[in-house]
């Protein structure tokens, strides 16, 4: 072989080499680019929205302890109190209980707005005030009075009265005088009990008929009246 075709066949190989390799690379395509680092976007109005609920949420819970941890006096009956009797200062103690509940009960601070009135229905002993629990009196049924007894003991049922009770209220005979015939009686409910400590003396009011309210007072007035009890509301 000669020069001359060892150079040309060296020269064709070289050909071939380089037209293969530009081929392999176009059919691999070019290399991918790197990706691009994601940057971290913060919107301004989301931290201010974070911001404002929390605040939201500390004042919402300083609030809410605020009320637990406060505490509210209120008055409550120490003793049982019937209906319609008055009730007095010495008939009621205080009771703390936690603030922020939703509670009508009366407050230790406003004695006014109790003491003197009436009790509109029974108040067992620890009993919640309200405004529905006491009244200035007791409704009166129209064409009826109400006559007020300063009773003794003796003038009286063993048997504690209370209002709604119904009695007979009796006349009796002058000290010493003979009986003679029925007594002269008169139906009638206890309106309001109370005790006179000073004269040792229960004051009983009665609600009878208009008609009669005269006469009984006029008996009353000469302490010549006694009353029994025909039902006892409480039974």
């Amino acid at each position: 072989m000669t020069q001359v075709e060892t150079v040309e066949r060296t020269d064709a190989k070289r050909g071939r080499r380089a037209g293969k390799e530009p081929a392999e690379e176009t059919a691999k395509g070019p290399s991918p680019a790197a990706p691009r680092p994601v940057k971290s976007r913060r919107r301004t109005w989301v931290i201010a929205l974070g911001i404002a609920i929390a605040l939201v949420g500390g004042l919402l819970t300083w609030t809410i302890t605020t009320q637990l941890s406060a505490t509210e006096t209120l008055f409550t009956t120490n003793k049982p109190i019937a209906r319609g009797e008055m009730i007095d200062a010495d008939d009621l103690t205080t009771i703390a209980i936690a603030g922020g509940q939703n509670t009508e009960a009366i407050r230790a601070d406003n004695p006014g707005d109790v003491v003197g009135k009436v009790a509109a229905v029974d108040l067992p002993a620890g009993t919640l005030l309200t405004p529905q629990s006491f009244t200035e009196s007791l409704p009166v049924p129209e064409g009826e009075a109400v006559v007020g007894l300063a009773l003794t003991p003796a003038q009286l049922p063993n048997h504690p009265l209370v209002a709604g009770d119904n009695v007979r209220v009796i006349a009796t005979p002058a000290v010493q005088a003979e009986v003679t015939g029925e007594p002269k009686t008169y139906e009638a409910t206890v309106y309001t009990t109370r005790f006179d400590q000073a004269n040792n003396l229960w004051v009983v009011d009665v609600i009878v008929p208009e008609e009669d309210a005269s006469l009984i007072a006029a008996q009353v007035a000469t302490q010549r009246v006694a009353v029994v009890l025909l039902e006892s509301s409480g039974e």
